[in-house]
């Protein structure tokens, strides 16, 4: 007998969490079948506030083109349970128009997605939520955004969160970035932005300041963050006016201002900042490579130890959002977070024959993300 485990299991175990919204299910591996064989068919026959699970396959789900508030729910971009089986898609794309077509409000967990953007029109998407996904680049105009607890890879000239200039009101906490050819926060330059808690590791910067850990900022709060870039390359080009407190530098090249080894060059302002300085790490040989065997948490020795400016440590593992463990440290798995909702570990069939009116055995194991 072959077991067949779909999100069907899993919707037993959450369904009562969403009793006021329809709840549908995805997944496009024939032998686990679901309500729906892709995203967009799910999408097309929801409304407006239903969420929807899509299971984690070896395959691909096909881009996604949001024009209605939703709650998306992947499986995972990195997933240390015994089908290892991730939700993947190359584009979310968001819509807006002056009619009934309106993606704000939408809140995405569990993926491993290439590009977040729009797909047409020139309005702001509104209000979404992304976190615990892994994401090459989000580029378009945010209003009232929350980004929080994913792994941002950087894949994709102009960095990989772009605000377009005109995007306010967004929050950029507890992420680990890591690219070796992009910026990976640029192009804001209205108040309300705030850069905390997060990682930016091994960037590479060059002589006149046009790509940096974060560059092209004006206005923005950065605080309690840990850059790791090497000792050839800036932290931070063309940032002005920002506010810059206990962030930690292993470079002593942080600005293409002058002075170029503080954060408060070219009129920006603020305190306890640490500048050629190991933020000693639990357990990291690499400070210019990321590897998810890493534990990127601080030592009691570190000077970032409980410094931040809530009193909690420096980094990923400080502040209101604690980056969450996805397995055992060391295992690889660590630094990949699984949405905060029940999912299927193992089943294991004990009596795979068994002969009519006997019971099949079946032992399954679950564990709830917090």
């Amino acid at each position: 007998m072959k077991a067949k485990t779909n999100f069907w299991i899993f919707v037993l175990l959450v369904g009562a969490i969403h009793a006021n919204a329809t709840i549908r299910t995805v997944s496009n591996d024939l032998n686990k079948p679901a309500q729906y064989p892709d995203i967009p068919q799910a999408i097309a026959a929801a409304s407006a506030g239903d969420t929807i699970y899509v299971n984690g396959t070896q395959y691909t789900y096909s881009d996604i083109n949001i024009t209605k508030k939703l709650v998306l729910i992947g499986a995972g971009f990195s997933v240390a349970n015994q089908f290892n089986l991730i939700t993947a898609v190359n584009n979310i794309n968001f819509f807006k128009d002056a009619g009934v077509n309106d993606g704000s409000g939408t809140v995405i967990s569990g993926f491993k997605v290439t590009n977040v953007g729009l797909t047409s029109g020139s309005l702001s998407i509104n209000n979404i939520k992304m976190f615990r996904n892994q994401i090459g680049q989000i580029n378009l105009q945010m209003i009232n955004w929350a980004i929080y607890n994913n792994v941002m890879t950087g894949q994709f000239p102009g960095g990989s969160i772009n605000g377009n200039n005109n995007s306010s009101n967004v929050v950029i906490q507890n992420n680990l970035f890591y690219t070796s050819t992009q910026n990976c926060v640029n192009n804001f330059n209205q108040p309300s932005v705030v850069i905390d808690h997060n990682l930016f590791i091994n960037l590479n910067g060059n002589s006149n300041g046009a790509i940096g850990a974060i560059s092209s900022i004006q206005f923005a709060i950065i605080t309690n963050n840990i850059f790791t870039s090497s000792s050839g390359t800036i932290v931070m080009g063309n940032i002005t006016q920002c506010t810059f407190n206990n962030n930690i530098s292993v470079s002593s090249n942080i600005s293409s201002a002058t002075p170029t080894s503080s954060f408060l060059a070219n009129n920006n302002t603020g305190g306890n900042n640490q500048v050629g300085v190991n933020p000693l790490f639990t357990n990291v040989t690499d400070l210019n490579n990321y590897n998810a065997t890493f534990n990127y948490r601080l030592q009691t020795g570190s000077t970032g130890h409980n410094a931040g400016t809530d009193g909690t440590d420096i980094g990923i593992y400080g502040g209101s959002y604690p980056f969450p463990s996805g397995g055992a440290i060391g295992g690889g798995y660590d630094t990949s977070p699984l949405p905060p909702i029940p999912q299927i570990n193992s089943v294991n069939i004990q009596n795979a024959s068994v002969l009519p009116g006997t019971q099949l055995q079946v032992n399954v194991s679950a564990t709830v993300n917090n």
